[in-house]
């Protein structure tokens, strides 16, 4: 009787863990928010994005995204943009030669009427609505470790 309890009990342990789904999208190990990081590669990265959130550091440390610790005990890394994609994790991008180019284009979808909020303190939303933005990523091969990314956006409705 004993034997079939523990089997009960652990199937249906089983079902409950399988059903479980977490709220944020993917979680790291450490129940923080899990994040996709740019990085260079010989191709240039292309990721669909619907939202931009524009965060100091702390303050995506404080919303519990989780951020590299380069990143974090970094001084030359204040302003970091995580970007909501279409069929993926969140995109970190905390280089300063990306954050530019994407800087760049957020206040041209400002000026074009996109609606930007200060959600919380040193926290900006960029919410495309049903629009999205492809935006394309990519460093000079030949230009060595420290080559700034070039950033390319396309606009789709």
């Amino acid at each position: 009787m004993e034997i079939i309890t523990a089997m009960i009990i652990g199937a249906l342990y089983c079902v409950l863990a399988a059903k479980k789904k977490t709220v944020f999208g993917q979680m790291t190990l450490n129940s923080k928010k899990a994040l996709e990081y740019l990085k260079t590669t010989t191709e240039p990265i292309t990721r669909t994005v619907t939202r931009f959130i524009w965060v100091h550091k702390i303050r995506a440390d404080v919303e519990e995204w989780e951020l590299p610790n380069w990143v974090m005990e970094n001084d030359k890394y204040d302003w970091i943009c995580i970007m909501e994609v279409v069929g993926g994790l969140p995109f970190l991008v905390y280089q300063k030669s990306a954050l530019r180019g994407i800087e760049a284009h957020l206040m041209k979808l400002e000026a074009n009427g996109a609606e930007v909020k200060m959600d919380k303190k040193n926290m900006m939303t960029v919410d495309l609505g049903d629009d999205s933005v492809a935006l394309s990523m990519w460093r000079n091969p030949n230009g060595g470790k420290f080559a700034p990314f070039n950033i390319e956006f396309d606009i789709k409705k």
